[in-house]
């Protein structure tokens, strides 16, 4: 069953695609997958709590985040975990927004041997109570092409990264055999967007922070000064285990988001980092030098949040006539 929002203002945007034709699909989180022509007309509609991310699957449709809510009257469909909770999954959706897979997460852990991982922590460390009956937070579903494949000897082309932030960990399966090829927790901590990048290596938003920032005395900073509070870039090597900052992690590159940001890997072999609560996205070249920033002002004072940005070339649209009815 679905949680509806209270009300229209409980609604954001967060994980969108724009298509070729000038299309777009995105989540009204947690109140459906959604997509819009290129003149803002609805063309279908997905009922499923969708979330976070939604990624163009290579042979058509999406992969995005998705979460089925059980109430404390319902009968628990993962024990050891009881009602009410949220068993988050990743949906496999056509092109026209028919549900074609849906793989609860939870459920891929335990069927794989890996309970121990779930039960492991007993504190989410978020001040939101409404968040304590999430078994898993799954934040992004990204797949492994055909192209990349050859780069990751561990897996095979269409496996799928996903990124679990409460126990600080990434995950690589099959869809089709549910087969967990590779997980690892940290040094990230509390992570997002994970994405396979063309030298076999995964790249991350490591927010690296924890939400008591925001008020739960003493400050984290004051408490674990050993704890950088700088959030970073990271890319880990599935096969060799090396993990490194690829930005972040020097004096002039300070950058912080405490929830949310995302990464995209450029054409250019630079990044494109969203900063959320900063309202910033900005460009890295290879050396990780700024290129350019967009910083989303809402007065002198204050920014509005930014919760996704993408770069495309303007070769990827096949559309060319954007007048009004185009």
């Amino acid at each position: 069953m679905l949680q509806p929002p209270a009300t229209d203002w409980n609604i954001d945007i967060h994980g969108a695609v724009a298509l070729p034709d000038g299309s777009v699909v995105f989540n009204m989180v947690h109140a459906g997958l959604v997509k819009l022509d290129r003149n803002g007309n609805v063309v279908w509609k997905l009922y499923k709590d969708t979330h976070h991310s939604v990624e163009i699957a290579e042979d058509g449709g999406f992969w995005v985040c998705s979460t089925r809510y059980y109430d404390a009257d319902s009968a628990s469909p993962l024990p050891p975990f009881e009602t009410p909770c949220r068993e988050d999954t990743a949906l496999r959706v056509s092109g026209d927004g028919k549900l074609l897979q849906e793989i609860s997460i939870p459920k891929l852990f335990l069927d794989n041997g890996l309970e121990t991982i779930l039960t492991a922590n007993g504190c989410s460390f978020d001040l939101d109570a409404w968040l304590d009956d999430e078994i898993v937070h799954l934040n992004k579903v990204a797949e492994l092409s055909r192209d990349s494949a050859k780069n990751f000897p561990l897996f095979e082309p269409h496996d799928l990264a996903i990124s679990i932030r409460g126990y600080n960990l990434l995950a690589v399966f099959s869809p089709s055999t549910k087969k967990i090829k590779w997980w690892k927790i940290g040094p990230w901590r509390r992570q997002h967007d994970p994405e396979f990048s063309p030298d076999g290596s995964i790249v991350l938003f490591n927010n690296n922070i924890y939400r008591d920032v925001f008020g739960r005395p003493p400050h984290a900073s004051e408490s674990r000064p050993d704890i950088p509070r700088v959030t970073n870039i990271m890319a880990c090597n599935p096969v060799t285990d090396q993990c490194k900052v690829l930005y972040g992690g020097v004096k002039g590159q300070e950058f912080l988001s405490v929830i949310r940001g995302k990464v995209e890997l450029t054409a250019r072999n630079g990044l494109l980092i969203t900063e959320y609560e900063g309202g910033r996205v900005f460009e890295t070249d290879a050396e990780g030098r700024i290129v350019w920033e967009y910083i989303n002002r809402y007065d002198e004072n204050r920014v509005t949040e930014i919760t996704g940005a993408r770069i495309y070339p303007a070769e990827y649209f096949s559309e060319t006539d954007w007048g009004a009815e185009g």
